[in-house]
């Protein structure tokens, strides 16, 4: 008997009893392996991501569970191939499969950078909140602090693109610290059961962050409104979820993916360039033929303006009848079978409804008849090209063929789609090709409320690097899984609970200047006051010269005293920011590595000749950078003039280094 796919659930394998049910090779028919019948009680491998998993990934800050993600992507890429032989069964070609694990690896390292480049230096001193500060001036002290909820993750997806969906998945949870347990399709079990070993054989990540659980098992009766709950896969399965969701009383957080139809807009323009016709077609059909069209990212729609239905029609039935069935694990370019017969018989029944909303271009009944009979056990489906004739036919935004079926969708303008589209559930990653700048323009704003990531093509430019797959998280998805509480108080309560120091705060003055101490000594609140310095003329006169910035009002004395709110000589506002940080920085070696920059310079009053310059820098944020010796402070600065009138105030970011640790 075949192999039975086992569970993994407490940081242990665990293989089913019962003798399964069979998974069969895409081209041949034969059974590759089982997978269980009756599934396992999920209740000990929840208990096990909240007793084990959450304590463990809490442990670790933002920036600690970003540097695992890219050490597990490190790991995992060491074994594409035995990822990409273990996908040969599904019936795409090995590039497919290898386009599949490149996108999972991408996803780990995209979710890591977002982390790191967009959280860094927002998080409290243990890692695990996010702070964003309010400053209104009219209300009291507050902040926002924002953290993942204290639950889990728990992924279901179908069988299409196994291996990014689930490390996409798993990435969004690890990096904000929630365990995963996964369900992937009976069809990817085996390759999903393969990850998750190599994913627990590395180091870098900790006990409980990865369940696997197969066959028909519940997980949604043991998730509560803390937890979350990820599905990708059929609209079908996905309604069944949400009515299991809809009986409990504290149903989870949860995320569909399902009922997707993506789509590709050919410009107007096109009827006078003629690379860019020939440029859609060419990624039309390669959409249609890479996986089979068995992807979340093939294109369903694809809407054509009416002028050009005929010549699109034309051209890319020409090329999809050249297509011929291969077994694609020689890595044959042609198309190869859909994953197996069940699935073909869903596509087909799809098909039917989009027939009576489109007519047949290419891939009669006659030919999918003729495929199902000439290629024996294999789900083969030759390539269907519809075209419509009303663009507000719901069926073709409702109904998904997931495999390589299009419909072709004439429009007369960009509102036009706008209206056709908001008739399904959007799309994920749609691309537009055209030549003209403002094409581009109408159609991106036609496309975008109903879309999570466009590419707008230039048949001109870089075909290519405009259709590359996106390596970075948009920041903002990964925030909507935080759960964000708004705390007011004192400004010295309000310090102690966002680990920045509010104003209001009562300052810390050390025994020496702040800017003389290693990263481990300072504490927010650190304050330091230098001047007065005086600015004379002959200070405004020099940095004109030196920068080159004569404007009027620092170097001609008669101009100036005609300008309607100065009224004479003022100094530069970057003089009186560059004087101000002189005031401050000592001269000799020191803590101090780096300047790493300037933020939200104001200019809040003149400085003219001979006003006494005073500046106090107070310490509102250490971040340190773990394993590297060094953290980065923020300051806060305030210049003051005569009378301690503020003149300016500016944030300085400075790369600080630690104190080396004693044993």
């Amino acid at each position: 008997m075949t192999r039975l796919v086992p569970h993994y659930l407490c940081d242990r394998w665990r293989t089913p009893t019962d003798l399964g049910t069979p998974r069969r090779h895409a081209v041949s028919g034969e059974e590759v392996y089982r997978v269980t019948a009756v599934g396992v009680d999920a209740g000990p491998a929840v208990a096990h991501a909240r007793t084990v998993g959450i304590p463990a990934l809490r442990g670790l800050g933002f920036a600690e569970r970003a540097r695992a993600a890219r050490l597990l992507a490190r790991h995992l890429a060491r074994y594409q191939a035995e990822f990409v032989a273990l996908a040969g069964h599904l019936g795409g070609s090995p590039a497919d499969a290898e386009q599949d694990v490149r996108a999972g690896l991408d996803a780990l390292l995209g979710h890591a950078d977002a982390v790191t480049r967009h959280f860094a230096g927002e998080t409290t001193s243990d890692g695990n909140l996010l702070v964003e500060p309010v400053t209104h001036t009219h209300l009291p002290p507050m902040a926002h602090l924002s953290a993942a909820p204290p639950g889990i993750a728990v992924h279901v997806s179908g069988f299409a693109d196994p291996v990014s969906t689930m490390l996409d998945g798993f990435a969004g949870a690890f990096v904000l610290g929630a365990p995963s347990i996964v369900r992937p399709s009976r069809r990817t079990a085996e390759l999903t059961a393969h990850l998750v070993r190599r994913v627990s054989e590395c180091d870098a990540v900790p006990p409980g962050c990865l369940q696997l659980v197969t066959g028909p098992t519940d997980l949604t009766g043991h998730l509560g409104p803390h937890d979350e709950l990820r599905f990708n896969g059929t609209a079908a399965t996905a309604g069944r979820f949400r009515t299991l969701l809809a009986r409990r009383p504290m149903p989870p957080r949860a995320e569909f993916t399902a009922g997707i139809l993506d789509c590709a807009v050919l410009g107007m323009d096109a009827a006078d360039h003629g690379r860019t016709l020939d440029l859609y077609v060419e990624r039309l059909v390669a959409g249609m033929s890479a996986h089979n069209g068995q992807t979340r990212r093939a294109v369903r729609r694809a809407f054509v303006p009416e002028t050009l239905m005929d010549a699109v029609s034309q051209a890319a039935s020409s090329v999809l009848g050249g297509l011929r069935f291969t077994d694609r694990e020689c890595g044959d370019p042609a198309l190869g079978p859909l994953v197996d017969a069940a699935h073909r018989r869903r596509v087909l029944s799809a098909l039917a409804r989009l027939r009576r909303a489109a007519r047949t271009v290419c891939g009669t009944p006659e030919d999918v008849a003729f495929a199902a009979k000439e290629y024996g056990p294999g789900a083969y489906l030759p390539p269907v090209l519809l075209a419509a004739g009303d663009v507000q036919a719901q069926d073709l935004h409702r109904v998904e063929a997931f495999g390589p079926v299009v419909a072709l969708v004439p429009y007369r303008d960009a509102d036009e789609i706008a209206r056709a589209l908001a008739l399904g559930a959007g799309g994920l990653r749609s691309w537009i090709v055209t030549a003209d700048p403002g094409q581009a323009r109408d159609l991106a704003r036609a496309l975008a409320p109903t879309h999570e990531r466009l590419h707008l093509i230039d048949p001109e430019t870089s075909p290519d690097a405009a259709l590359a797959p996106g390596k970075g998280q948009h920041p903002g998805r990964l925030r909507t899984r935080l759960t964000a509480t708004t705390v007011g108080g004192t400004p010295a309560h309000l310090t102690a609970a966002s680990d920045r120091w509010t104003p209001g705060s009562p300052p810390s003055t050390p025994g020496t200047s702040p800017l003389r101490l290693h990263l481990r000594d300072l504490r927010l609140g650190d304050t330091v006051t230098a001047g007065p310095r005086v600015v004379t003329r002959e200070d405004i006169a020099a940095f004109a010269e030196l920068t080159g910035d004569h404007y009027y009002l620092h170097t001609d004395e008669a101009a100036a005293a005609d300008h309607p709110i100065f009224r004479g000589i003022v100094a530069h506002g970057h003089l009186v920011a560059a004087l101000a940080t002189g005031m401050l920085v000592p001269p000799e070696p020191g803590p101090v590595l780096a300047n790493l920059g300037l933020d939200n310079l104001r200019f809040l009053a003149p400085v003219r000749p001979g006003t006494p310059l005073t500046v106090t820098m107070t310490a509102v944020r250490i971040t340190p950078r773990p394993g590297t010796g060094r953290g980065e402070v923020r300051w806060h600065a305030v210049v003051t003039g005569a009378g301690d009138r503020p003149v300016a105030r500016f944030d300085l970011t400075t790369l600080t280094a630690d104190r080396p640790t004693t044993d």
